[in-house]
C-alpha cells in the first residue's frame, strides 16, 4: 500500500511546461504589441550565436547555431503554465 507521499514528476516534464510558458509569453508580447500602455512588454532581447558556427571539413559540414529570444512577457508565460499545470495534477 502507497504511503501518503506525493510521487515526483520527472525533469523533463518541468522543461515541457517551462518551454510552452515561454512560447505562451512569446505569443502574449506579440499580442501587446498594439496596446501603448503595454507595448513594453513586447520588447526583445537577442541573445545567441549569428551568425552560426560552420566547420567545413570537405566530406561533413558542421553548423552550430542558436538565438534566445526573450521579452518581459516570457516570465509571465512561465509563470502562467506552471499555475495551469499544477491544477491540473
Amino acid at each position: 500500500m502507497r504511503s501518503g507521499r506525493r510521487v515526483r514528476n520527472p525533469w523533463w516534464m518541468l522543461v515541457v511546461v517551462v518551454s510552452l510558458g515561454a512560447i505562451l509569453g512569446i505569443v502574449i508580447g506579440e499580442a501587446l504589441v498594439g496596446y501603448p500602455g503595454l507595448a513594453f512588454l513586447s520588447r526583445d532581447l537577442h541573445v545567441g550565436v549569428d551568425p552560426p558556427f560552420t566547420v567545413d571539413l570537405k566530406f561533413f559540414t558542421f553548423t552550430l547555431g542558436f538565438t534566445f529570444r526573450l521579452n518581459l512577457a516570457v516570465p509571465i508565460g512561465i509563470i502562467i503554465a506552471i499555475w495551469i499545470f499544477r491544477l491540473l495534477q
